[in-house]
This record gives structure tokens, C-alpha cells and sequence, in this order.
């Protein structure tokens, strides 16, 4: 099953996952952080391969969605990892 996993960096340096994504069908269901997923469903992430568009990706939008969740949280605070197996 395909997955991508969001960090958040912790007080005392140490990462924890905060939301697990999961390719289900053809979209993606989020579990962990409820206000972090409620974003993401409400807001969306930019599509980074499609950087002359504003187009917004969506749970919904399945694999695009997690292969760019990668983009979207690549900060010192928050990181999400490559689509896992």
C-alpha cells in the first residue's frame, strides 16, 4: 500500500509522525492530527510538478496528491517522506 508519512519536529529535537496518508482506490485517506488533515482536505497542497499553474491537489486527487506531499512539507519543522511501499 502506498503511504506517505508527515513529521513534525518536537521540542526536544525529536521527529513525530503527525499524519499518515494512505493511497485507498483511486484517493488518499489521512489519519493522526485532525486539525492538520482539515486543512489539508479544506486547503490542499500546490502541485509542484505543474509549477507554471496554481493548481491545488486534493486527497481526492490519489497518488499526485502523495507524490507531492513531499514538496509541500519540507521545512525545519515539518518533513514528509517519499512515497512508501
Amino acid at each position: 500500500m502506498k503511504s506517505v508519512k508527515i513529521y513534525r519536529l518536537q521540542n526536544n529535537g525529536d521527529e513525530k509522525i503527525i499524519v499518515t496518508c494512505v493511497l485507498i482506490g483511486q484517493g488518499v485517506i489521512c489519519k493522526g492530527d485532525k486539525i492538520f488533515i482539515e486543512n489539508l482536505e479544506k486547503q490542499g497542497i500546490k502541485d509542484y510538478a505543474n509549477r507554471t499553474s496554481d493548481i491545488m491537489l486534493f486527497p481526492k486527487d490519489g497518488i499526485k496528491f502523495l507524490e507531492n506531499l513531499k514538496y509541500a512539507f519540507k521545512s525545519a519543522y515539518l518533513s514528509a517522506t517519499d512515497v512508501e511501499e
